[in-house]
């Protein structure tokens, strides 16, 4: 039997420090009937250059003139992929070389199957193994209960192409925010057959250049709860999104309200990044802001233990 045509998405802007490993560990697949779709997203340093030092009619390189974002480039390559399966390679990543002969394994097992992810390993800025995530996921659970929130890598998502025509792409609201995937992945869940596939197949690189790092809107720092509230919706047969920039306005006046949270949970972020100044400084700004309330004094305490506890 020919083996299935998987299409790689890749959206890649201004990565030159990594995607030439990214897109080695695709040419180092045991599977070879794979499309990678690798769209420019109006980089300005050498990311299309490096990219066209690869001579492999599989690759497939699109460009931007101007940078259009994660979110609308992936939708972009979705429409773009030919193959019978679709996931994805983030332009800073790798992956281990079974990764697209593992996952198809698992849908000719089971027939059933729509959709699956995997567990991966964290790495360095250097891809050095820090750590690796495993995981139970029940996609039952997590397509019917919102409170259900488990830690994914949302690029391990492998999925069949016809759940992607039923489904869509990513929705345009998250654009700023980010999360877009989280959601997508409940989507998914909600339309087809899903599982986790305990393997670690996938290797995500933290670095400071990071998509979700760089993103500043303040909203980003909600972006859990605010999909939380969706799903609520949804499963009570709600698309809040039908009316997305009503949602929106009534999540920036809640945050204008209290900024003391927003603050909190900056100061959290530049701690787990390591920027100690700027968790001091947060830390202050959330402890004394207006309205001062004993939670606001919970939160500090429990920052400061945090902090110290990583010296401990």
């Amino acid at each position: 039997m020919k083996k299935p045509l998987v299409s790689i998405l890749m959206p890649a802007y201004n990565a030159e420090k990594f995607i030439s490993e990214a897109i080695e560990s695709i040419l180092n697949q045991d599977h070879s009937n794979w499309e990678l779709l690798i769209l420019d997203d109006g980089s300005t340093d050498s990311t299309l250059q490096i990219v066209s030092t690869f001579k492999d009619d599989r690759i497939k390189v699109f460009k931007h003139e101007k940078n259009l974002g994660y979110l609308l480039s992936c939708n972009e390559l979705f429409n773009t992929a030919e193959g019978k399966f679709i996931t994805f390679m983030d332009a800073d990543d790798t992956c281990s070389p079974n990764r697209i002969s593992a996952c198809l394994n698992e849908f000719e097992t089971d027939l059933s199957l729509d959709f699956l992810t995997t567990d991966h390993y964290r790495t360095t800025a250097f891809d050095k193994r820090a750590s690796e995530h495993r995981i139970e996921i029940d996609y039952k659970r997590y397509a019917s209960d919102p409170s259900y929130y488990p830690t994914i890598c949302c690029a391990t998502i492998f999925l069949k192409k016809e759940l992607l025509q039923k489904v869509g792409g990513y929705h345009p609201f998250f654009e700023e925010i980010g999360g877009e995937d989280y959601h997508w992945l409940f989507r998914l869940s909600r339309a087809g057959e899903g599982k986790h596939l305990s393997e670690s197949l996938y290797n995500y690189r933290q670095h400071s250049g990071q998509n979700h790092i760089q993103n500043q809107n303040p909203l980003k720092y909600f972006a859990q709860d605010i999909d939380k509230e969706l799903r609520c919706e949804l499963t009570k047969g709600n698309d809040v999104l039908l009316n997305s920039e009503s949602f929106k306005r009534k999540w920036i006046d809640t945050i204008e309200k209290e900024p003391s949270e927003l603050y909190f949970r900056k100061a959290s972020e530049a701690l787990n990044q390591r920027t100690f100044r700027s968790f001091f400084s947060l830390l202050l700004k959330g402890s004394f802001s207006f309205p001062l309330k004993m939670k606001n004094a919970k939160r500090t305490a429990y920052l400061a233990y945090s902090f110290v506890a990583r010296f401990a």
